[in-house]
């Protein structure tokens, strides 16, 4: 025993050793919601812009992540760097207690001994159990010489009974067979695993019912998103298959593997490093590729070292090795998985896979049918879905669906309508969207009821045509059709708390060449932002990150679905710039209105801006929160935006300002800004309206086609680029260096275009440079809402419907 201890111990150090990360490093959140855009094919310019842009730009269509299309090794380390702030170690018995229905008690696991003892699985010598199978370590097994000897070498062996000397001598003589010297595959060394879980499924005790058993054939697994495939070793396969009679294939179907197994005959770094990513990459493609997963596990074996590992939205655990030569340890654990329900299994309850004819597509195609409480909706078409290599988070998906009868009658009701569902995790302990909604609107109500005095700093500097404007929507209740309309919603499934005696473990995955500098410095939001293509640009690896500004809370997630009447166009999805500057002009009237009751959005994007029968809506309220100084401080889960939409403050935890005169248009180079770290900064009003400035930048830039403006476009909104901090700072701060990067764009378009983006420039600068660190001061604030509507007018009338067309650039594959 004391042999086995040290040996677990000295393994236990060589995985720290060999992936103990410098420093644990806050992470950008998988849960920004964006759209991959498309370029038409031969622009001039546009092919490398869109290789270099991919990281951020929105995508449509289910298919494979835009990583899948990327070098494996290169994405599985990507991925584990980016979950070492999310993983937790702790003992294995927690491990079981916590992550699976713990349905299984020590009289059961000894009544599934008896029975692998029946079947000549387990031998018992005098009370020491062995499994026939495995009598020495995987190391040893590997050349059957050499096992043979160590076998052997064993003076025990004689004295077993008759029935395990029959069984041993077998298990020598098929191991004899093999030539001399020759490897024997980790697959064929663990085979028999199989054999020992299959016995277990077709010899359960009473009251017990499994719901997988062992498959190791096919190798390789495949799911309905096109593109996408997975290897594995082995795998825990339901009984009761997910998949719908008409999508089967030869290969296995992702969406019903409960657990993948990665082999290893020897506990090398090396080997250690390859289990665990690839353990790490097949929960990301199962919980990406299949909306009814909560879950998903991994086992992961090296030599005689066994690890449990669970995946979830909101953290991700790894039991503590244990010996594969504990009979007793390893039928506990596999009975607690093979009899836990599915549901604890990982498997929504709420949501059901079906397959259906699609007569515009003209085959078969997946559908999901979600259930909120006794109404169903059906999928048609995905909207919009998370892209990003994470697994915590919010994973976002948007769906246009239709309302059915129920799971078994999927035909549409009567005069239903085409609706939009998202479905996304949040905290717990979050309000929904529209429980949002409703403080919002009891707010505006009663603001309507009582409209704010002349002289309220609210209204500081807004005119009186705009003054007008917000007392009639605020009194006539028409401020809502800013808003999105919530037909349904539904509080779902939660994700498990950290198991008893879990604590944070970074060591666990080694530190990779970080392949995408993303937005990960201090108090940058490990639960928002974009990723990027692992290869579709050199950039110098980083090792060495600041830490995260506070310790995660690892808070539980519970899955919201949501059901909009409005079935919109986001704004990246409009192809024409008038259409575009509208659409901001009414998200810009919501923000104001939101700034009138002192709540901020906090999460302003091109896909939160929405057009609906050519009108704006403001979306996504799952972020926004009233602006109160007295109350709170920094969250350990900061909430911020998408990355390349994001204020530069709220994206460097830093400020700017000083207390130097203000720029304007006539300067030849404005004021540098002076960068002070700022550990207590808030997200306030300002922060918002910059995420309307990048998201017209953006667009100017990147959706005009015939531009040949690569550079601009990827230091602004390639968030891995090394310059991205430094040159969105110059952009917003420089007014020289802002109307030479301008400059860049295509001639022929509008002058009042560049202008419009230059008076922006300086009404936001100058905000930051005059309110300085008074973020209460509210007429600091009213004046920019005011140049933001003049400036935005002035453009619409510039540019009517069919001035500015708007092509939304592909993607590189």
């Amino acid at each position: 025993m004391s042999q086995q201890t040290s040996a677990s111990e000295q393994y236990s150090e060589v995985g720290r050793q060999a992936h103990s990360p410098s420093t644990t490093a806050a992470h950008p959140d998988p849960d920004a919601t964006v759209i991959r855009s498309r370029t038409p094919p031969g622009q001039t310019g546009q092919a490398s812009v869109t290789a270099l842009l991919d990281a951020d730009t929105p995508w449509q269509e289910r298919s494979a992540p835009r990583h899948a299309r990327s070098s494996f090794p290169a994405i599985r380390e990507e991925l584990a760097y980016t979950m070492m702030p999310d993983i937790l170690e702790g003992p294995a018995s927690s491990w079981l207690q916590c992550y699976t229905s713990n349905c299984v008690s020590e009289e059961q696991v000894e009544r599934i001994i008896s029975s692998l003892k029946d079947e000549g699985l387990v031998l018992d010598h005098e009370g020491t159990l062995r499994w026939r199978d495995f009598p020495d370590k995987p190391s040893a097994l590997r050349y059957p010489k050499k096992a043979n000897q160590q076998s052997t070498g064993k003076k025990d062996a004689s004295a077993t009974t008759e029935t395990a000397s029959s069984s041993m001598a077998t298990m020598m003589h098929a191991a004899a067979q093999e030539p001399a010297g020759r490897n024997k595959t980790e697959r064929a060394v663990f085979r028999s695993l199989g054999t020992i879980i299959n016995t277990i499924v077709e010899n359960s005790p009473p009251n017990l019912s499994p719901s997988v058993r062992y498959k190791e054939e096919p190798y390789a697994t495949d799911s309905e998103i096109s593109g996408s495939q997975h290897h594995v070793d082995g795998a825990l396969r339901l009984l009761k298959s997910t998949t719908p009679p008409t999508l089967t294939r030869s290969t296995a179907a992702t969406s019903d593997i409960v657990l993948c197994f990665e082999f290893k005959c020897e506990a090398v770094p090396e080997n250690i490093n390859d289990n665990r990513w690839k353990a790490l990459y097949f929960a990301f493609h199962a919980l990406h590729s299949d909306c009814q997963r909560k879950h998903t596990y991994s086992i992961t074996i090296e030599d005689n070292h066994v690890s449990l590992w669970y995946f979830s939205r909101s953290h991700s655990a790894k039991s503590q090795e244990f010996d594969l030569l504990d009979v007793r340890a390893v039928v506990r654990a596999l009975s607690a998985l093979i009899f836990s329900n599915v549901e604890d299994l990982g498997y929504d309850a709420n949501i059901r896979r079906i397959s259906e004819w699609d007569e515009d597509a003209q085959k078969v195609q997946l559908r999901y049918v979600y259930r909120l409480d006794n109404r169903f909706f059906k999928t048609l078409k995905c909207r919009d879905e998370y892209d990003d290599l994470y697994i915590i988070g919010r994973a976002t998906r948007v769906w246009e669906v239709i309302e059915v009868t129920s799971f078994d009658d999927i035909a549409p009701l009567a005069k239903a309508q085409r609706t939009i569902l998202r479905d996304v995790w949040l905290g717990h302990d979050s309000d929904t969207e529209r429980e949002i909604q409703e403080k919002i609107f009891a707010r505006c109500d009663e603001l309507g009821r009582n409209l704010p005095l002349e002289n309220d700093p609210r209204l500081c500097g807004v005119d009186e045509a705009t003054r007008t404007l917000l007392r009639e929507r605020l009194k006539d209740g028409s401020y809502k059709n800013l808003f999105l309309t919530i037909e349904a919603d539904y509080r779902g499934a939660l994700s498990r708390p950290p198991a008893e005696g879990f604590t944070p473990a970074p060591y666990i995955f080694s530190e990779p060449v970080y392949l995408n500098q993303e937005a990960k410095q201090r108090g940058a939001d490990p639960y928002r932002g974009s990723t990027s293509r692992a290869n579709s640009i050199a950039t110098a690896a980083i090792r060495s990150l600041p830490p995260p500004s506070m310790p995660r809370e690892y808070k539980p997630r519970q899955r919201n679905f949501v059901v909009y009447q409005e079935v919109c166009s986001a704004l990246h999805e409009l192809d024409d710039l008038y259409d575009v500057v509208q659409a901001l002009l009414d998200a810009l009237l919501a923000l104001q209105i939101l700034f009138l009751i002192s709540w901020i959005h906090r999460d302003v994007s091109s896909g939160n801006i929405l057009s609906f029968m050519r009108r704006g809506n403001l979306s996504d309220l799952e972020y926004a929160k009233e602006f109160n100084l007295s109350v709170g401080g920094r969250s350990s889960d900061p909430k911020t935006g998408t990355t390349i939409f994001m204020a530069w403050e709220v994206y460097s935890s830093t400020s700017i300002h000083k207390d130097k005169e203000a720029d304007d248009l006539d300067d030849t180079e404005a004021n540098d800004a002076q960068e002070t770290p700022d550990t207590s900064l808030r997200h306030n009003f300002q922060h918002d309206l910059e995420s309307m400035f990048w998201i017209l930048t953006w667009l100017v830039f990147t959706h005009i086609p015939g531009q040949d403006c690569a550079e601009t476009i990827v230091e602004l909104f390639h968030s891995r680029s090394p310059r991205f901090s430094i040159a969105r700072l110059d952009f917003l701060t420089d007014h020289k260096r802002c109307k030479k990067r301008l400059g860049s764009l295509r001639q022929d378009l509008p002058p009042v275009i560049r202008a419009g983006l230059l008076t922006m420039r300086v009404a936001l600068h100058n905000g930051y440079l005059q309110r300085g660190t008074s973020i209460g001061d509210m007429s600091s604030y009213s004046p920019i809402y005011g140049q933001f509507r003049n400036i935005l007018e002035t453009i619409a009338a510039s540019v009517p419907r069919g001035t500015v067309k708007l092509v939304r650039p592909r993607p590189p594959w």
